[in-house]
């Protein structure tokens, strides 16, 4: 199958790529911006999405960072999901990341995929969205107006769909450092272990104060099942200022399963996603309380 015909520029700076998106906006040319390409390189194959320009991100460098800046991480949206994986700073900080960006494809896949594609995709599947979730991170979003900066449950607006205009780019995810006190857990369900997407991935951040026996704080969010991604806070509110039992464990995934179908609705994958969305959180509370 042959890819369609496009014009294709190369940006060396943001301010050049903003620019280039804005005329093409005021023009009415369809444009899409490639950073890795192994999510936009298909959908030109499948003819699933049809541009008239392509620009291509990937060499501003500027755009290719990880660095501490305070309390706060801040990350390139071209940083690759192999860098995310392999970075110091992020295991380091800001694991739970780290081990969903290991569970991307094949490690030809991590090494061109980049966390801004991840995002922007916006993929009900994406396996680093949820880890951002948890992380209660922040996206700076840059156009002909300026940056404008928002948390991560704000930029989706459904499955493929988000807020970004036709003259922006993502430029930037910041997270801030989470309590130290935090222990994380990410899981994914997959048809095989290579190469798979996701059937429902899972991001869990709490603390248990064994010194109390309470769950003090409860961060959770499941990926494939909503429409877009949002944090489980029907189970979160099951578990916080409760001990670590099995009756309050059901509880919390009883009321996951439950703000599962009242954000999804029924479906026919509902009988399958039902309890398996009760039994993840129930699996994924238990490894992160062992974990501390």
């Amino acid at each position: 199958m042959s890819y369609p015909e496009f014009r294709y520029v190369a940006p060396q700076s943001v301010k050049e790529a903003v620019e280039i998106l804005h005329r093409a906006s005021e023009i009415g040319i369809k444009a899409k911006v490639l950073a890795g390409g192994t999510d936009l390189m298909v959908q030109l194959r499948n003819r699933a999405t049809v541009p008239d320009l392509v620009v291509d991100i990937s060499r501003i460098t500027a755009l290719q960072r990880i660095e501490r800046m305070g309390n706060e991480i801040r990350i390139g949206p071209i940083v690759t999901h192999t860098m995310l994986a392999s970075s110091d700073l992020i295991r380091e900080y800001t694991g739970v990341l780290s081990e969903a960006a290991k569970t991307v494809g094949s490690p030809q896949i991590r090494n061109m995929g980049t966390l801004g594609g991840n995002i922007v995709n916006a993929s009900p599947a994406a396996d680093t969205i949820p880890a951002l979730v948890i992380l209660e991170a922040d996206l700076i979003l840059t156009g002909p107006s300026g940056e404008r900066q928002l948390p991560v449950t704000d930029f989706f607006t459904g499955p493929y769909k988000t807020v970004i205009a036709p003259d922006e780019i993502l430029m930037g995810i910041v997270v801030p450092l989470p309590p130290r006190s935090g222990r994380a857990v990410f899981l994914k369900l997959a048809r095989r272990k290579a190469l798979a997407i996701a059937r429902m991935n899972l991001a869990c951040m709490l603390y248990y104060n064994r010194q109390k026996e309470v769950f003090e704080w409860v961060r959770l969010c499941v990926g494939s099942s909503t429409p877009r991604p949002v944090r489980m806070t029907a189970a979160e509110r099951a578990l916080i200022g409760q001990p670590f039992s099995d009756k309050v464990l059901q509880s919390a995934g009883k009321a996951a399963a439950e703000q599962m179908v009242q954000l999804s609705g029924l479906r026919s994958s509902t009988a399958y996603k039902k309890p398996v969305v009760g039994d993840l959180i129930i699996r994924a509370v238990k490894l992160a309380v062992e974990k501390g």
